[in-house]
């Protein structure tokens, strides 16, 4: 559930380096994983794509393109993929729905893709821009993610992009808007009952703070990471209670930590 990519030396987090090196977490259902599963979007096939092939022809449908896009995708084949979703997302343009479902998509693929592509990250943000005026401009729409979630994921294009920006007050912004961003899901999150994305977001906003250097705050958003992993049987707890310990173990080094529960 882990992705990212490791914090970059310099400024003030030279201390901070052997903890920083823990990679941000995903988002629950937001990770670059199961192309396989099928989405309401591709669902029609290649079947509409009039006979012509996928890319090739203005006349190509939505879902065709789709289809073609994610068989890229699953080929490891990125450079072909992006403008078949980009085409894809402009011919959406009068099923708002639809093209914001694949706004959201295409924008964690791009931020999964961002490691290795850091010019990604604001193409990615963008996306989840644009869904999330979406969903903020109609309240109650049926919508398969929550401005909740929504927000968490733009936080995390921020989160991971600091950790490759050599930058330090560049850093800084990023860092500030991640926290700002994850910080404005946490009480919907909280609303909404959806306690393993919570969970996630505590520990994400947790490595935010460490990585600003605010080690207090970081062990309070991790204590309440640590608390719901506890709670409710979450597979992050040992991790979550070991990264928990170390903070403690540098803000008082005099005072050995304990793994108990809190």
């Amino acid at each position: 559930m882990s992705a990212g990519a490791p914090l970059c030396t310099g400024g003030p987090e030279d201390g901070l380096a052997m903890l920083s090196a823990r990679t941000p977490r995903y988002f629950l259902l937001s990770a670059l994983l199961g192309l396989t599963a099928s989405l309401p979007l591709a669902s029609t096939a290649m079947a509409q794509g009039n006979g012509t092939s996928a890319g090739t022809s203005a006349g190509t449908s939505a879902s065709a393109l789709i289809v073609e896009a994610e068989e890229y995708a699953l080929e490891g084949n990125y450079d072909a993929a992006l403008p078949l979703y980009e085409q894809a997302i402009a011919k959406l343009a009068n099923e708002p729905h639809r093209q914001n479902q694949l706004r959201y998509r295409y924008g964690i693929i791009l931020n999964a893709l961002g490691g290795q592509r850091p010019d990604l990250y604001p193409l990615a943000r963008s996306q989840f821009d644009a869904v999330l005026r979406y969903v903020e401009s109609s309240p109650g729409l049926p919508f398969e993610h929550s401005a909740a979630r929504i927000r968490s994921a733009l936080a995390h294009t921020y989160h991971q992009q600091s950790a490759l920006q050599s930058n330090p007050n560049k850093r800084a912004v990023m860092l500030r808007n991640a926290y700002q961003l994850y910080a404005g899901a946490i009480e919907e999150l909280r609303r909404e009952e959806d306690w393993q994305n919570l969970a996630i977001t505590s520990f994400n906003i947790g490595q935010v703070c460490e990585w600003q250097g605010n080690l207090e705050e970081a062990i309070q958003w991790l204590e309440r990471a640590v608390s719901l992993d506890r709670r409710h049987g979450f597979p992050d707890l040992e991790e979550d209670q070991a990264y928990l310990t170390a903070l403690r173990e540098m803000v008082n080094p005099e005072r050995p930590a304990s793994n108990t529960a809190i």
